[in-house]
């Protein structure tokens, strides 16, 4: 559905984009991740065709976007992270309008079409308000709406959850999610549980390069885990004690001595310490008030390919 290669985008002397390679097939979830000036957006607007590359290649639909534009853009659906609409609109009233733009010689499509978008984007209990008047959760699906009005193959969601409060997120995100078994989608964002609920797989962009393309479940192929510990108060020489333990590849504790104390772990999978904490705090008749252990999160990934 896309194939892109070696792609690259100058603004000026500033390289933004610089020489990425993937590729996204049918009915996939992509999620785009990356700091801010990463070059996510810049990339969305090259496949949207809003302006073209300085070099590489684009591909969508097996179609070239240098000479093939006009009908890659037929079949894509752009939604940009300031979400462009016509505010004094009303809802129905602006869909219609972008359905004559796009459909011009499909008129009999039309009333079917935008009672399924209304329908499918819960738009209906604000078909006659003015889009200006609307809250930004109800915006963003009209967004998502016009993006999708004229059902094309693939959409592109340039942080389509961006300033939403947790419940507008929620239901967009259902949204979104809803459309995977219909659509290919390329999603930025930063928000990395939206990459767990929405994503099948996840491109990671650091200063225009690419620094990982992989499925969720195959990113982190660390077997390292980090153990928690929360006790009453310090310990004293605890981190040095801690650090002794068999499969320790580093420990983090407080150094002050008063209050209370907390120490965290890196160890393999095999290396499982959790037991020898116990003791450790039974012996010295040391309450403690916590112990977790956990893999290394997409967050702490994150992290690490873009430090």
């Amino acid at each position: 559905m896309i194939e892109v290669e070696n792609l690259a985008k100058y603004y000026g002397s500033v390289k933004a984009v610089d020489g990425i390679s993937f590729s996204v097939g049918k009915g996939e979830i992509v999620g785009v991740l990356g700091p801010n000036g990463a070059g996510k957006t810049t990339m969305l607007r090259v496949l949207a065709g809003y302006f073209p590359q300085t070099s590489g290649v684009v591909r969508i639909l097996e179609r070239d976007n240098t000479s093939e534009g006009l009908e890659i853009k037929r079949e894509i659906g752009y939604l940009p992270e300031n979400n462009p609409i016509y505010e004094t609109m009303e809802v129905t009233e602006y869909l219609s309008f972008l359905w004559d733009i796009r459909r011009p010689a499909e008129p009999d499509r039309k009333d079917k079409r935008l009672k399924e978008i209304m329908d499918s984007c819960n738009l209906g209990s604000v078909a006659g308000k003015d889009i200006g008047e609307l809250s930004k959760g109800f915006r963003q699906r009209v967004g998502l709406a016009a993006a999708i009005l004229h059902d094309p193959a693939i959409l592109l969601l340039d942080e389509p959850t961006s300033g939403l409060d947790p419940i507008q997120a929620r239901e967009v995100r259902e949204l979104i999610g809803g459309f995977k078994t219909q659509k290919t989608i390329l999603l930025s964002t930063h928000i990395l549980p939206e990459v767990h609920a929405i994503c099948d797989r996840v491109l990671i962009i650091h200063k225009g390069k690419l620094a990982a393309d992989k499925p969720l479940e195959q990113l982190d192929t660390s077997e390292e885990y980090l153990i928690t510990a929360g006790f009453e108060r310090n310990i004293a020489g605890g981190q040095d004690l801690f650090a002794a333990f068999d499969g320790v590849l580093a420990v983090e504790g407080p150094e002050a001595e008063p209050g209370a104390g907390q120490y965290s772990w890196r160890i393999r999978a095999a290396q499982d310490i959790r037991g020898r904490i116990f003791e450790c705090a039974a012996s010295k008749k040391l309450p403690l008030i916590e112990l977790r252990m956990e893999k290394k999160s997409l967050e702490e990934i994150f992290h690490e390919l873009t430090k």
